[in-house]
Protein backbone atom coordinates (compact mmCIF):
# COMPACT_ATOMS: atom_id res chain seq x y z
CA UNK A 1 0.00 0.00 0.00
CA UNK A 2 1.58 3.23 -1.48
CA UNK A 3 0.99 6.26 0.96
CA UNK A 4 1.03 9.61 0.32
CA UNK A 5 2.23 11.76 3.17
CA UNK A 6 1.56 15.50 3.84
CA UNK A 7 3.32 17.89 6.43
CA UNK A 8 1.20 20.70 7.35
CA UNK A 9 3.06 23.26 9.56
CA UNK A 10 0.46 25.75 11.02
CA UNK A 11 1.84 28.40 12.99
CA UNK A 12 0.11 31.66 14.60
CA UNK A 13 1.51 34.99 13.18
CA UNK A 14 0.92 38.96 14.43
CA UNK A 15 -2.00 40.32 13.95
CA UNK A 16 -2.75 42.32 10.77
CA UNK A 17 -5.42 44.30 11.17
CA UNK A 18 -6.36 44.59 7.46
CA UNK A 19 -8.45 41.26 7.11
CA UNK A 20 -11.62 40.58 8.73
CA UNK A 21 -11.42 36.89 9.88
CA UNK A 22 -13.98 35.33 11.75
CA UNK A 23 -13.16 31.72 13.58
CA UNK A 24 -15.83 30.32 15.59
CA UNK A 25 -15.41 29.76 19.10
CA UNK A 26 -16.33 27.88 22.19
CA UNK A 27 -17.67 25.09 19.77
CA UNK A 28 -20.20 22.55 21.00
CA UNK A 29 -18.26 19.47 22.80
CA UNK A 30 -17.59 16.07 21.38
CA UNK A 31 -15.11 13.90 23.02
CA UNK A 32 -12.43 14.20 25.92
CA UNK A 33 -9.01 16.34 25.12
CA UNK A 34 -5.72 15.07 27.08
CA UNK A 35 -3.92 18.06 26.03
CA UNK A 36 -4.11 22.12 25.11
CA UNK A 37 -3.27 21.40 21.16
CA UNK A 38 -6.12 22.98 19.02
CA UNK A 39 -6.44 22.21 14.80
CA UNK A 40 -9.25 23.67 12.79
CA UNK A 41 -10.71 21.90 9.97
CA UNK A 42 -13.67 23.84 7.83
CA UNK A 43 -15.17 21.70 5.24
CA UNK A 44 -17.86 23.05 2.75
CA UNK A 45 -19.55 20.78 0.08
CA UNK A 46 -19.80 20.68 -3.21
CA UNK A 47 -18.05 22.74 -5.96
CA UNK A 48 -20.35 22.24 -8.58
CA UNK A 49 -20.09 25.41 -11.65
CA UNK A 50 -23.04 25.38 -13.63
CA UNK A 51 -22.83 27.23 -16.91
CA UNK A 52 -23.87 30.59 -15.08
CA UNK A 53 -21.95 30.23 -12.35
CA UNK A 54 -18.70 29.44 -14.42
CA UNK A 55 -19.25 31.94 -16.88
CA UNK A 56 -19.78 34.44 -13.77
CA UNK A 57 -16.03 33.17 -11.86
CA UNK A 58 -14.10 33.10 -15.65
CA UNK A 59 -14.85 36.48 -16.44
CA UNK A 60 -15.49 38.40 -12.70
CA UNK A 61 -13.49 36.17 -10.98
CA UNK A 62 -14.84 33.20 -8.55
CA UNK A 63 -14.32 35.47 -5.36
CA UNK A 64 -17.67 36.73 -6.49
CA UNK A 65 -19.42 33.77 -6.21
CA UNK A 66 -18.13 32.47 -2.88
CA UNK A 67 -16.29 35.32 -1.07
CA UNK A 68 -18.65 35.59 1.86
CA UNK A 69 -17.16 32.45 3.00
CA UNK A 70 -13.08 33.12 2.72
CA UNK A 71 -12.27 34.55 5.81
CA UNK A 72 -13.98 31.59 7.51
CA UNK A 73 -12.14 29.24 5.23
CA UNK A 74 -8.93 31.35 5.65
CA UNK A 75 -9.27 31.66 9.54
CA UNK A 76 -9.40 27.47 9.83
CA UNK A 77 -6.01 25.94 10.00
CA UNK A 78 -7.19 23.45 7.13
CA UNK A 79 -10.05 23.87 4.93
CA UNK A 80 -11.40 20.76 2.54
CA UNK A 81 -13.60 21.23 -0.41
CA UNK A 82 -15.25 18.42 -3.18
CA UNK A 83 -13.68 19.34 -6.53
CA UNK A 84 -17.32 17.68 -8.34
CA UNK A 85 -15.66 17.51 -11.87
CA UNK A 86 -12.34 17.34 -13.69
CA UNK A 87 -9.73 19.98 -14.23
CA UNK A 88 -8.93 18.79 -17.71
CA UNK A 89 -7.33 21.07 -20.37
CA UNK A 90 -8.34 20.12 -24.03
CA UNK A 91 -10.14 17.15 -23.46
CA UNK A 92 -14.17 17.69 -25.19
CA UNK A 93 -17.34 16.66 -23.72
CA UNK A 94 -17.50 13.94 -26.56
CA UNK A 95 -14.20 12.26 -25.47
CA UNK A 96 -12.26 13.89 -28.37
CA UNK A 97 -9.11 16.24 -28.14
CA UNK A 98 -9.58 19.96 -28.75
CA UNK A 99 -7.69 22.97 -28.27
CA UNK A 100 -7.92 24.66 -25.10
CA UNK A 101 -10.26 27.83 -25.67
CA UNK A 102 -8.66 29.54 -22.39
CA UNK A 103 -10.51 30.31 -18.98
CA UNK A 104 -14.32 30.33 -20.44
CA UNK A 105 -17.45 28.25 -20.17
CA UNK A 106 -17.85 26.88 -24.17
CA UNK A 107 -19.45 24.21 -23.27
CA UNK A 108 -17.38 21.55 -25.01
CA UNK A 109 -14.09 21.72 -23.39
CA UNK A 110 -15.10 23.49 -19.98
CA UNK A 111 -18.86 22.09 -19.85
CA UNK A 112 -21.72 21.47 -17.08
CA UNK A 113 -23.87 19.11 -15.95
CA UNK A 114 -24.27 15.65 -17.02
CA UNK A 115 -20.71 16.48 -18.13
CA UNK A 116 -18.47 18.86 -15.77
CA UNK A 117 -14.78 20.23 -16.91
CA UNK A 118 -12.91 23.21 -15.08
CA UNK A 119 -9.98 25.64 -16.54
CA UNK A 120 -7.24 25.18 -13.79
CA UNK A 121 -8.12 29.10 -12.56
CA UNK A 122 -10.68 27.16 -10.46
CA UNK A 123 -8.13 25.32 -8.99
CA UNK A 124 -6.27 28.98 -8.15
CA UNK A 125 -9.53 30.79 -7.18
CA UNK A 126 -10.05 27.67 -4.24
CA UNK A 127 -6.57 28.32 -3.10
CA UNK A 128 -6.44 31.60 -3.30
CA UNK A 129 -10.02 31.75 -0.77
CA UNK A 130 -8.31 29.10 1.91
CA UNK A 131 -9.18 25.72 0.35
CA UNK A 132 -5.80 23.47 1.34
CA UNK A 133 -7.88 20.13 0.19
CA UNK A 134 -10.06 19.00 -2.30
CA UNK A 135 -12.01 15.54 -2.56
CA UNK A 136 -11.80 13.96 -5.83
CA UNK A 137 -13.44 10.62 -5.52
CA UNK A 138 -17.04 11.60 -6.00
CA UNK A 139 -19.61 10.26 -9.27
CA UNK A 140 -18.10 13.26 -11.80
CA UNK A 141 -14.60 12.33 -11.29
CA UNK A 142 -14.37 10.44 -14.34
CA UNK A 143 -15.91 13.15 -16.92
CA UNK A 144 -13.44 12.84 -19.04
CA UNK A 145 -12.56 9.13 -18.54
CA UNK A 146 -9.18 8.00 -17.16
CA UNK A 147 -7.46 10.17 -19.36
CA UNK A 148 -8.95 13.21 -18.14
CA UNK A 149 -8.67 12.28 -14.02
CA UNK A 150 -4.85 11.78 -15.07
CA UNK A 151 -4.76 15.39 -16.50
CA UNK A 152 -7.28 16.87 -13.09
CA UNK A 153 -4.55 15.64 -10.43
CA UNK A 154 -1.54 16.51 -12.62
CA UNK A 155 -2.82 20.14 -12.74
CA UNK A 156 -3.67 19.75 -9.51
CA UNK A 157 -0.32 19.20 -8.50
CA UNK A 158 0.94 21.85 -10.36
CA UNK A 159 -1.67 24.33 -8.90
CA UNK A 160 -0.08 23.67 -5.54
CA UNK A 161 -3.74 22.02 -4.21
CA UNK A 162 -3.70 18.58 -2.17
CA UNK A 163 -6.23 15.99 -3.20
CA UNK A 164 -7.55 12.77 -1.52
CA UNK A 165 -9.73 10.24 -3.20
CA UNK A 166 -8.28 9.50 -6.69
CA UNK A 167 -5.33 8.17 -7.57
CA UNK A 168 -3.01 8.12 -10.94
CA UNK A 169 -3.46 5.14 -13.33
CA UNK A 170 -1.31 2.22 -12.77
CA UNK A 171 -0.99 3.28 -8.83
CA UNK A 172 -3.21 1.56 -5.89
CA UNK A 173 -6.51 2.32 -5.56
CA UNK A 174 -6.74 3.11 -1.59
CA UNK A 175 -4.69 5.46 0.21
CA UNK A 176 -4.69 8.16 2.76
CA UNK A 177 -3.62 11.49 2.95
CA UNK A 178 -1.39 12.05 6.03
CA UNK A 179 -1.05 15.49 7.72
CA UNK A 180 1.14 16.40 10.09
CA UNK A 181 -0.66 18.67 13.05
CA UNK A 182 0.33 20.58 16.96
CA UNK A 183 -2.87 18.03 17.63
CA UNK A 184 -1.11 15.17 16.26
CA UNK A 185 -1.33 13.81 13.02
CA UNK A 186 -4.37 13.26 11.19
CA UNK A 187 -5.13 10.65 7.97
CA UNK A 188 -7.60 11.36 5.46
CA UNK A 189 -9.49 9.13 3.25
CA UNK A 190 -12.24 9.80 0.59
CA UNK A 191 -14.37 7.21 -1.49
CA UNK A 192 -17.78 7.81 -3.78
CA UNK A 193 -21.06 5.61 -4.18
CA UNK A 194 -20.17 5.39 -8.15
CA UNK A 195 -19.29 7.47 -11.12
CA UNK A 196 -22.29 7.59 -13.00
CA UNK A 197 -21.52 4.41 -14.96
CA UNK A 198 -18.69 5.80 -16.39
CA UNK A 199 -15.70 2.81 -16.48
CA UNK A 200 -12.57 2.84 -14.20
CA UNK A 201 -10.21 0.50 -16.58
CA UNK A 202 -7.36 1.58 -14.18
CA UNK A 203 -9.13 1.29 -10.96
CA UNK A 204 -8.22 5.39 -9.87
CA UNK A 205 -11.65 5.78 -7.97
CA UNK A 206 -12.63 4.20 -4.43
CA UNK A 207 -15.67 2.93 -4.02
CA UNK A 208 -17.04 3.32 -0.80
CA UNK A 209 -19.96 0.49 -0.88
CA UNK A 210 -17.94 -2.21 -3.26
CA UNK A 211 -15.04 -2.01 -1.07
CA UNK A 212 -15.75 -1.23 2.64
CA UNK A 213 -13.99 -4.18 3.69
CA UNK A 214 -11.11 -2.56 2.33
CA UNK A 215 -11.32 0.91 3.17
CA UNK A 216 -12.25 -0.29 6.84
CA UNK A 217 -8.69 -1.85 6.66
CA UNK A 218 -7.07 1.27 5.41
CA UNK A 219 -8.90 2.81 8.46
CA UNK A 220 -7.47 0.59 11.12
CA UNK A 221 -4.31 0.48 9.58
CA UNK A 222 -3.93 4.36 9.83
CA UNK A 223 -5.61 4.71 13.17
CA UNK A 224 -3.11 1.84 14.25
CA UNK A 225 -0.37 4.76 13.37
CA UNK A 226 -1.59 7.31 16.23
CA UNK A 227 -3.40 9.08 13.46
CA UNK A 228 -7.06 10.14 13.90
CA UNK A 229 -8.62 9.59 11.06
CA UNK A 230 -11.83 11.48 9.00
CA UNK A 231 -13.66 9.49 6.24
CA UNK A 232 -15.27 11.69 3.39
CA UNK A 233 -17.95 9.51 1.63
CA UNK A 234 -19.41 10.84 -1.60
CA UNK A 235 -23.08 8.52 -0.74
CA UNK A 236 -26.50 9.15 -0.50
CA UNK A 237 -29.79 10.28 -2.25
CA UNK A 238 -29.72 12.79 -4.42
CA UNK A 239 -31.85 15.71 -3.09
CA UNK A 240 -32.92 13.51 -0.11
CA UNK A 241 -32.93 15.36 3.24
CA UNK A 242 -32.67 11.99 5.05
CA UNK A 243 -29.45 9.23 5.32
CA UNK A 244 -30.36 6.56 3.68
CA UNK A 245 -29.56 2.27 5.22
CA UNK A 246 -26.46 2.23 2.92
CA UNK A 247 -24.78 5.67 4.32
CA UNK A 248 -25.62 4.47 7.69
CA UNK A 249 -24.22 1.16 7.65
CA UNK A 250 -21.27 2.37 5.71
CA UNK A 251 -20.84 5.09 8.68
CA UNK A 252 -21.30 2.36 11.17
CA UNK A 253 -18.47 0.41 9.60
CA UNK A 254 -15.74 2.96 9.50
CA UNK A 255 -16.58 4.55 12.99
CA UNK A 256 -16.25 0.99 14.07
CA UNK A 257 -12.63 0.28 11.85
CA UNK A 258 -11.27 3.33 13.93
CA UNK A 259 -12.67 6.42 12.14
CA UNK A 260 -12.80 9.41 14.69
CA UNK A 261 -15.37 11.61 11.76
CA UNK A 262 -17.32 10.65 9.39
CA UNK A 263 -18.00 14.03 7.03
CA UNK A 264 -20.19 13.44 3.69
CA UNK A 265 -21.41 15.17 0.55
CA UNK A 266 -23.46 14.43 -2.72
CA UNK A 267 -27.09 14.79 -1.71
CA UNK A 268 -26.98 18.44 -2.61
CA UNK A 269 -29.03 19.05 0.25
CA UNK A 270 -28.09 18.95 4.34
CA UNK A 271 -28.21 16.26 6.61
CA UNK A 272 -28.31 15.42 10.09
CA UNK A 273 -25.63 14.59 12.15
CA UNK A 274 -25.19 11.68 13.89
CA UNK A 275 -22.81 10.74 17.13
CA UNK A 276 -21.85 6.92 17.30
CA UNK A 277 -20.72 6.17 20.38
CA UNK A 278 -17.51 3.39 20.08
CA UNK A 279 -14.41 1.80 22.00
CA UNK A 280 -12.48 5.11 21.18
CA UNK A 281 -15.07 7.44 21.58
CA UNK A 282 -17.87 9.44 20.50
CA UNK A 283 -17.63 9.36 16.66
CA UNK A 284 -19.86 12.61 14.66
CA UNK A 285 -21.03 12.10 11.21
CA UNK A 286 -22.20 14.30 8.95
CA UNK A 287 -24.17 12.83 6.46
CA UNK A 288 -24.26 15.85 3.87
CA UNK A 289 -22.75 19.01 4.07
CA UNK A 290 -24.75 19.98 0.70
CA UNK A 291 -23.40 22.17 -2.01
CA UNK A 292 -20.86 24.72 -1.63
CA UNK A 293 -21.12 26.44 -4.58
CA UNK A 294 -23.77 25.05 -7.42
CA UNK A 295 -26.66 26.73 -9.73
CA UNK A 296 -29.60 24.70 -7.75
CA UNK A 297 -32.41 27.40 -6.29
CA UNK A 298 -34.90 25.87 -4.39
CA UNK A 299 -34.37 26.21 -0.78
CA UNK A 300 -33.21 22.83 0.45
CA UNK A 301 -30.52 22.60 -2.35
CA UNK A 302 -29.57 26.38 -1.97
CA UNK A 303 -28.70 25.88 1.88
CA UNK A 304 -25.88 24.09 2.93
CA UNK A 305 -23.44 24.34 5.82
CA UNK A 306 -19.76 24.78 6.61
CA UNK A 307 -19.09 22.34 9.38
CA UNK A 308 -15.99 23.59 11.47
CA UNK A 309 -14.31 20.73 13.71
CA UNK A 310 -11.69 21.23 16.30
CA UNK A 311 -9.37 18.40 16.82
CA UNK A 312 -6.88 17.86 19.90
CA UNK A 313 -4.77 15.49 21.55
CA UNK A 314 -6.48 12.03 23.03
CA UNK A 315 -5.74 9.52 24.83
CA UNK A 316 -5.08 6.96 21.36
CA UNK A 317 -4.39 9.86 19.13
CA UNK A 318 -6.24 12.85 18.08
CA UNK A 319 -9.84 13.51 18.83
CA UNK A 320 -12.35 15.47 17.64
CA UNK A 321 -12.75 17.73 21.13
CA UNK A 322 -15.64 20.14 19.16
CA UNK A 323 -17.64 20.17 16.20
CA UNK A 324 -20.42 22.59 15.21
CA UNK A 325 -21.70 24.32 11.76
CA UNK A 326 -21.77 27.70 9.58
CA UNK A 327 -24.74 28.09 7.65
CA UNK A 328 -24.24 28.61 4.30
CA UNK A 329 -26.54 29.88 1.44
CA UNK A 330 -27.22 30.82 -2.44
CA UNK A 331 -28.57 33.89 -3.30
CA UNK A 332 -30.41 33.62 -6.42
CA UNK A 333 -31.98 37.15 -6.65
CA UNK A 334 -31.10 39.47 -9.18
CA UNK A 335 -28.85 38.48 -12.36
CA UNK A 336 -25.69 37.65 -9.91
CA UNK A 337 -26.12 34.73 -7.47
CA UNK A 338 -23.52 33.90 -5.11
CA UNK A 339 -23.11 32.43 -1.75
CA UNK A 340 -23.90 34.46 1.40
CA UNK A 341 -24.10 33.91 4.98
CA UNK A 342 -27.27 33.95 6.05
CA UNK A 343 -28.42 35.35 9.36
CA UNK A 344 -32.17 36.11 10.65
CA UNK A 345 -33.34 39.54 9.47
CA UNK A 346 -32.13 38.93 6.22
CA UNK A 347 -35.17 38.14 4.39
CA UNK A 348 -38.03 34.93 4.20
CA UNK A 349 -35.44 32.85 2.44
CA UNK A 350 -32.68 33.58 5.10
CA UNK A 351 -34.91 32.64 7.75
CA UNK A 352 -36.57 29.44 6.32
CA UNK A 353 -33.29 28.25 5.22
CA UNK A 354 -31.80 28.98 9.12
CA UNK A 355 -35.38 27.08 10.48
CA UNK A 356 -34.01 23.93 8.44
CA UNK A 357 -31.05 23.72 9.92
CA UNK A 358 -31.87 24.51 12.78
CA UNK A 359 -34.61 21.84 12.58
CA UNK A 360 -32.18 18.85 10.93
CA UNK A 361 -29.08 20.33 13.35
CA UNK A 362 -30.02 21.23 16.47
CA UNK A 363 -26.93 22.86 19.42
CA UNK A 364 -24.58 23.04 16.08
CA UNK A 365 -25.15 26.34 14.69
CA UNK A 366 -22.17 28.54 15.31
CA UNK A 367 -23.27 31.79 14.18
CA UNK A 368 -23.80 33.09 18.73
CA UNK A 369 -19.52 32.60 18.58
CA UNK A 370 -18.65 33.65 15.41
CA UNK A 371 -16.75 36.86 15.67
CA UNK A 372 -16.75 38.98 13.38
CA UNK A 373 -16.62 42.21 14.15
CA UNK A 374 -12.58 42.82 15.03
CA UNK A 375 -10.11 42.08 12.58
CA UNK A 376 -8.42 38.89 13.20
CA UNK A 377 -4.66 37.36 12.08
CA UNK A 378 -4.75 35.41 8.92
CA UNK A 379 -3.99 32.13 8.99
CA UNK A 380 -0.03 31.39 7.59
CA UNK A 381 0.06 27.85 6.97
CA UNK A 382 2.06 26.99 3.63
CA UNK A 383 -0.08 25.25 0.89
CA UNK A 384 0.79 21.38 1.77
CA UNK A 385 1.96 19.62 -1.05
CA UNK A 386 3.21 15.96 -1.22
CA UNK A 387 6.18 14.29 -0.02
CA UNK A 388 8.00 12.98 -2.89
Amino acid sequence: MRLIALFLVLFCAAPAFGQMICPPRALPPVAACTGPARVSLAVVGDVLLHEALATRGYLRGFDTLWGAAVPLLRAADIALANLEGPVAPGFARDGGRLPDPGPRFDGMVYSEYPLFNYHPVVIDALREAGIDIVTTANNHALDRGASGLDATLAALDAGRMAQVGAVPGGQERMRALRLSTPAGPLSLIACTFGTNGIADPRGQIPLCYEQTAALSRLVTAEAGTGAGVIVLPHWGQEYSLTPDAAQRRFARAMAGAGAIAVIGTHPHVPQPWEVLDTPRGPVPVIYSTGNFIAAQPPLERATAIMAWLEFCPGAAGPVIGGAGFVPLQMEFEGADPSLTLPRPGMGARAEAGLALLDHMIPGRDLRAVTDCRAPRAPRTAPIPEPDR
